[in-house]
């Protein structure tokens, strides 16, 4: 499982919007039952640091490949999470959630920006929806990228990764030097095999 939605690359901030911004809690000792959905990234201090970050003119790449997808979990984890984080995912009547072994919620898509991004990503969410219905995936882009256009602030930008696995860390890290650079830039990305960014 993965334990942070974020990513640093140097000055830049990667988030994984989606399942990934779950915080999950290991049993204790480990293997000794399931592990505990605990709540929700960003938590105030990280929802602070995010915003003042954006403040301050940081880059932001937020990845939405995994935006809408659901969040599995076995009736037991469901059933351990805190009322809060019920709440939060579901409102104050779950309850028809539990008649199946595997419960599958949903996060609210980027609740932790203003709105205007939120509709900017919506967007491109969709036009990226409309370029994979027109054209085969293997004629795309590993990492699609949100097009810069005059009245689009430099960040946050969005992408979605169409091929997962082919984005090696190194990769990664090439790209997103490159989409925040602010001249032109030499590439740096290398062919041999990384460390896959999940």
């Amino acid at each position: 499982m993965r334990f942070s939605p974020t990513l640093r690359f140097g000055e830049v901030l990667v988030v994984l919007e989606g399942p990934a911004r779950v915080r999950w809690k290991q049993p204790a000792p480990p293997r000794a039952g399931h592990w505990t959905p605990t709540g929700i990234w960003p938590d105030e201090g990280q929802l602070a640091m995010v915003r003042e970050h954006l403040e301050n003119g940081g880059p932001l790449l937020v990845l939405l490949d995994e935006a809408r997808n659901p969040v599995p979990m076995l009736r037991e984890e469901w059933q351990a999470a805190p009322c809060r984080l019920i709440e939060d995912l579901t409102g104050p009547c779950p309850g028809d959630l539990l008649d199946d072994e595997v419960v599958e919620v949903r996060l609210p898509f980027l609740d932790w920006l203003p709105a205007a991004h939120r509709d900017r990503a919506a967007r491109f969410l969709a036009d990226s929806d409309t370029a994979l219905s027109r054209t085969p995936l293997a004629l795309l882009p590993p990492l699609m990228v949100e097009k810069k256009h005059d009245g689009v602030p430099p960040s946050p930008r969005f992408a979605r990764r169409l091929v997962p696995n082919a984005l090696t860390a190194g990769r990664l890290t090439a790209a997103v030097e490159h989409l925040f650079a602010t001249g032109p830039q030499e590439c740096t990305a290398r062919s041999h095999p990384g460390d896959v960014i999940r």
